[in-house]
């Protein structure tokens, strides 16, 4: 899926004009105090005008700066955010560092790596603000990933609505086995109010659904691949395996019962003995077991009414849908951090599980001058793309901070973004 992104505009000067009143006591005489001229680190903007405004009545002086221009530091928003923006797509401090200069807006790595930090910071109070506020949500998709910091792999659970495809919480999980996965299942199954969880084929999650007390739908895509992998190194028995193949496509009742008439049939396959390899028709057993015990977990999607909650027998019907498989999860676990096609081999050492953009804990070492060479900008390298030439971008969590404005182009003459 592509992606348009969006960045800040940088004004070389302020829209707006003088002010109506002084901002101390509201004096209501403001008169020009003077003009000046700002350098600025910019894909585009060299310069703003910054104008100076006195008041009248109590002589308190202020600037005026046009949009996009921080008080504090030549780069812009606009700068800030490309060069978050670049590590977020994959590039390492030092990289991005070297393509920012040859846009002509070159910072060192350090300056990359306090911007990341602060959109980091934005992004962690907006995903703050925003789980305040999300109500209840009655199924839920959890799953897990390893992200590779400082060259180990470290835990992090992926929340998300399976009918909206929003990512509704994470956490830095100290293992994916026992006590932390069901603490932060039951948890955020508690506070959001969940009914339904839905989940892969991991073994940990099953216990964590019946503590929390909610319902528990299997990925069935997940479900049916584990069940082909096992399938694959039975030997023989080729009907047989072709019968579990179309029950578990069809998962209504002859299905049910062809799986029952399978686990009697090879109910005196012998287990194996000690340094013996179990027979085709014991693993045969063992998969049939397998499937009669997470019946309940696979055609959960197919019940129209909620469990029974007292000993009246009134049903209740259900008001949501439930998924069949977690590709919400997964598609939110791709945008929102998961190293596919990175030059870099993992995140620097974390404070916390990076949101977006990732956060690290330690700045890297000041790049090279502007002045220095590059490798990445010899000749013989190959040229950037003409500029009626437009970048498929991959899908990616939204920006934090500004206003994000102005599609993402390049151009190969003096001003590449625009």
């Amino acid at each position: 899926m592509e992606r348009e992104i969006r960045f800040p505009r940088t004004q070389e000067r302020a829209s707006e004009g003088r002010p109506a009143c002084c901002p101390r006591c509201g004096f209501h005489r403001v008169r020009i105090n003077g003009r000046s001229r700002r350098r600025l680190i910019d894909p585009r903007v060299s310069e703003a005008e910054v104008v100076r405004y006195r008041c009248g009545g109590c002589g308190h002086s202020w600037r005026v700066y046009p949009e996009g221009v921080n008080p504090r530091t030549p780069q812009t928003c606009c700068e800030q955010v490309v060069s978050a923006t670049l590590y977020v797509l994959g590039l390492s401090y030092d990289k991005a560092s070297v393509f920012l200069r040859a846009l002509g807006c070159g910072v060192v790595k350090s300056a990359i790596w306090r911007n990341v930090q602060a959109m980091g910071e934005k992004a962690r109070r907006r995903f703050g603000a925003a789980q305040k506020k999300l109500g209840r949500r009655l199924v839920l998709g959890f799953d897990e990933t390893q992200l590779k910091v400082s060259g180990r792999g470290v835990t992090v659970g992926f929340v998300t609505d399976p009918e909206r495809g929003e990512l509704v919480g994470m956490r830095v999980l100290s293992s994916r086995e026992g006590e932390a996965l069901a603490k932060w299942l039951c948890e955020t199954a508690q506070a959001l109010g969940c009914e339904v969880v839905v989940t892969d084929e991991l073994d940990s999650y099953k216990p964590a659904a019946e503590a929390a007390g909610v319902e528990h739908q299997l990925c069935l895509v997940h479900w049916r691949k584990a069940v082909a992998n096992r399938l694959r190194k039975i030997e023989g028995y080729c009907q047989e395996k072709k019968l579990i193949r179309e029950a578990l496509k069809q998962l209504d009742k002859p299905a049910l019962r062809a799986i029952k008439a399978l686990l009697g049939e090879f109910a005196r396959a012998r287990p194996p003995g000690k340094g013996e390899k179990q027979s085709p028709a014991y693993a045969l057993r063992m998969l049939c077991l397998d499937i009669m015990e997470n019946w309940k977990r696979l055609t959960c999607y197919q019940r129209k009414h909620q469990p029974l909650r007292d000993n009246l027998g009134r049903k209740v019907p259900r008001g949501y849908r439930v998924p069949q498989t977690n590709n919400a999860c997964e598609n939110a676990i791709g945008r929102a951090g998961k190293i596919r096609h990175k030059a870099m081999r993992g995140y620097p050492p974390e404070a916390d599980a990076p949101p977006s953009p990732p956060l690290c804990s330690s700045p890297p070492s000041a790049g090279c001058s502007p002045g220095s060479p590059s490798r990445a900008c010899s000749p013989s390298r190959p040229r950037f793309p003409t500029p009626s030439t437009h970048i498929p971008l991959p899908q990616l969590p939204p920006l934090p901070g500004e206003q994000l404005r102005g599609p993402v182009r390049l151009d190969n003459g003096e001003g590449w973004l625009v």
